[in-house]
């Protein structure tokens, strides 16, 4: 094994190679620790009768004279300090360790070391890699050493550029992290020999083709990297012996033209039913998706081709919270950014919403880290949260350069329904919307599937929404940017929610965080125009009557439009009209109208007031009501008669008392609904109901969501044990903290 090869490991890397080493050679099953001030140890195995401490050094770059000085002057008070007394201590370095330095050591380290044989050096590494190759294997970095991939690489028959790919595949090793998608990739290359990656930029589709190569050229394929068509493989390719084709974007990045001429599909197609065939042989190809639809759209041969079983498209909700912490470890610790910088990362504050971010995108992350560090746009964590959050960067090439008009304006309707609609309403808004017909828009979301947006169905009806959140803050930002999107849609709408999206946007309140917000006020006219185009169109509408309603008045309440003023006036003074209305409508209509700054609308709001708390307090006749009447009245305090708010929560505690005593007698007898809205109830209390009823405490510990395992963290995370919170993703990112 090549020295070089453990170069290319981080400190992380080769405490877990170190790990997997010993565990083989002492036979025992061995802890890890994160680095840092923790007495010295890095792995340990502890046992009553034997206690083995295990210190791992990776020092390629600074030496074996500094290593034996840090030895010295460090590590051995800890150990003399360590309780209880380690029997036996191990140190396993990356440096070359001569026989002479080995006698220094040992002679300064007993008791605890024992002997020489209890200094691994680089020598013993490597020597332990050669004879247990299952190990490299493992360690994903080590896969490809240099001598291989040179010998893979550089032969007669093998072009150029190919020693170029060997290069990038190095530097995606550095940094790759192992996933479902690798897994589900590899299982389809094994399967049919062919694999088309496909997915939306930035998600790793090049990164996922690299790795595939590293692993079949450990089993001895000769990588391909194939540039301009299929006739590249057809120069190269060799009977019987093990190749693997690499083609990225073999359909090119923004359009055909310059890929799928003189039959290029017809023969890329016959290449890969060639390929399925002979054992040999491995093809992967990586396309962004809209492109791979849009060849279908234009190209025959290929739509009959069926290439969706050879389809892979990757998806970054496989990453869990350790694979995402890795990936930010990986490109922190190899980028070139200063060392105070990258130790940063190893605060719970900073990493958590890095590794936790809704658009977490390894592109954007390692981007940025490949360009020097600049402290004016401030700390580093900081800096990584603003890559994340800004998705213009992402998709802007995208959206301005590489779709068609038709392309865009269905994803400028999905955004004005929420990023989600049913592909029923979306199709009928954009026949609305645009002078082209259904075919067109069929055409568009072909080519949108599986990159921006993704098909699927909800129950019986089949639905349409952004494949990433961040898609959806690219749109909000080009309607802030651009007036005339919410002037045409304001003008040719399908539906009031439309509308309702768009005021959304205006209204929001502003602690409310949101990449951009719409300005409506230019829109009086066209908002009023829009809405009473709408209104009345039950079947269109998500909203109910009721829902409209509220929404026109906090319209009318912010701007003049007389017309939608007038619609809500006029349904809201029928009688029974709030009656029937959700919860929450309910409850807004009841403090737009108390508090609206529009006279007309405050004398609305006995009757609405009326109608509405007699609606909530009868609407649940069953014996969960009682729960949720007084949860009505607690959270309309201001709005409920003092006499009925009090025996509402008078009956409602009485009754929880009861669940209580019958849940002590019996728990199997208790109805779980009414438990369940009864503890809903009592949470209304705030810290209270512990002093109220401290017996439903152990009923709430497993009633209570656990905020250790919500996604989104809480606030109150800094004040736990960040290694009891984040597990493997603190033993990950505390390491950059001591790097040298």
């Amino acid at each position: 094994m090549d020295l070089l090869d453990l170069q290319k490991l981080s400190d992380l890397d080769f405490e877990g190679l170190c790990k997997d080493m010993l565990e083989r050679l002492l036979g025992v099953r061995l802890e890890i620790f994160s680095s840092g001030p923790d007495g010295g140890i890095d792995l340990r195995y502890f046992a009553p009768n034997q206690t083995i401490i295990i210190q791992c050094k990776h020092w390629m770059k600074s030496g074996r004279a500094k290593l034996i000085s840090h030895l010295f002057d460090s590590e051995l008070p800890k150990l003399d300090r360590m309780q209880p007394t380690p029997m036996r201590y191990i140190l396993v370095t990356s440096v070359e360790m001569t026989p002479a330095a080995k006698r220094k050591i040992l002679d300064g380290f007993r008791p605890y070391i024992q002997t020489t044989g209890d200094i691994y050096g680089i020598a013993e590494i490597t020597s332990f890699l050669q004879n247990n190759p299952e190990v490299v294997r493992k360690n994903m970095r080590l896969w490809l050493n240099d001598a291989t991939i040179l010998e893979a690489m550089i032969s007669k028959n093998v072009i150029q550029r190919s020693l170029h790919l060997a290069d990038d595949i190095r530097e995606t090793l550095r940094t790759y992290v192992p996933s479902a998608n690798l897994r589900e990739a590899m299982n389809l290359v094994e399967k049919n020999h062919v694999v088309l990656v496909s997915g939306p930029p930035g998600v790793g589709k090049t990164t996922l083709a690299h790795v595939i190569a590293a692993h079949y050229t450990d089993r001895g394929f000769e990588v391909v990297e194939v540039s301009e068509n299929v006739e590249d493989v057809y120069r190269v390719w060799r009977d019987g012996e093990p190749q693997i084709f690499i083609y990225d974007d073999f359909l090119g990045q923004t359009s055909l033209d310059d890929k799928l001429h003189k039959n290029e599909d017809g023969r890329l197609l016959s290449l890969i039913r060639r390929i399925r065939k002979d054992s040999t042989k491995r093809f992967v190809c990586t396309t962004r998706e809209y492109v791979l639809q849009r060849a279908r759209q234009r190209y025959e041969r290929m739509d009959r081709g069926d290439l969706d079983p050879l389809t892979f498209t990757v998806d970054l909700d496989f990453l869990g919270r350790e694979e995402r912490a890795q990936i930010l470890y990986n490109h922190v610790y190899w980028s070139e950014w200063p060392n105070s910088a990258k130790r940063y990362f190893s605060h719970p504050d900073v990493y958590r919403p890095i590794v936790r971010h809704k658009s977490f995108n390894p592109r954007a992350i390692a981007d940025l880290l490949s360009v020097p560090f600049n402290p004016d746009l401030g700390e580093s964590g900081t800096q990584v949260i603003a890559a994340l959050n800004d998705p213009m960067g992402l998709w802007r090439h995208v959206f301005d350069h590489q779709l068609k008009e038709g392309d865009r304006d269905v994803l400028h309707l999905l955004f004005t329904f929420g990023g989600k609609a049913s592909l029923s309403t979306l199709g009928n808004a954009y026949l609305a919307f645009s002078n082209r017909g259904l075919s067109d828009f069929k055409a568009s979301l072909k080519i949108l599937n599986g990159t921006l947006v993704r098909l699927f169905d909800e129950g019986a009806r089949s639905c349409v929404e952004f494949s990433n959140p961040s898609v959806n803050d690219f749109m909000l930002m080009k309607f802030s940017e651009e007036s005339d999107l919410v002037m045409r849609v304001l003008r040719s709408p399908y539906s009031f929610d439309q509308v309702a999206l768009l005021w959304s946007y205006h209204d929001a309140p502003a602690d409310v965080q949101l990449p951009a917000r719409l300005n409506l006020t230019p829109f009086q006219a066209e908002v009023d125009q829009s809405a009473m185009a709408t209104l009345e169109r039950d079947e269109t509408a998500t909203h109910s009557r009721v829902g409209r309603a509220a929404l026109c008045l906090g319209i009318a309440g912010s701007m003049h439009v007389p017309n939608i003023e007038n619609w809500a006036v006029r349904k809201l003074n029928q009688p029974g009209f709030v009656y029937g209305g959700s919860t929450g409508d309910i409850n807004t209509l009841i403090r737009i109208t108390h508090g609206s700054s529009n006279r007309r609308i405050r004398q609305l709001h006995d009757s609405v007031r009326l109608e509405g708390l007699t609606s909530l307090f009868n609407r649940d006749r069953s014996n969960c009501g009682l729960f949720i009447a007084a949860s009505h009245a607690m959270d309309l305090a201001e709005f409920v008669d003092d006499g009925i708010r009090e025996t509402l929560c008078r009956q409602a505690e009485e009754m929880f008392e009861a669940l209580l005593d019958q849940y002590a007698r019996d728990p199997d007898d208790v109805d779980s609904d009414m438990l369940d809205h009864g503890l809903q109830y009592i949470l209304r209390y705030g810290d209270l109901w512990q002093h109220k009823w401290p017996s439903a405490a152990s009923l709430l510990e497993g009633w209570l969501p656990d905020e250790a395992e919500d996604f989104e963290g809480s606030d109150e995370e800094s004040d736990v044990d960040p290694e009891y919170i984040d597990g493997e993703v603190y033993l990950t990112m505390s390491s950059l903290g001591f790097l040298e």
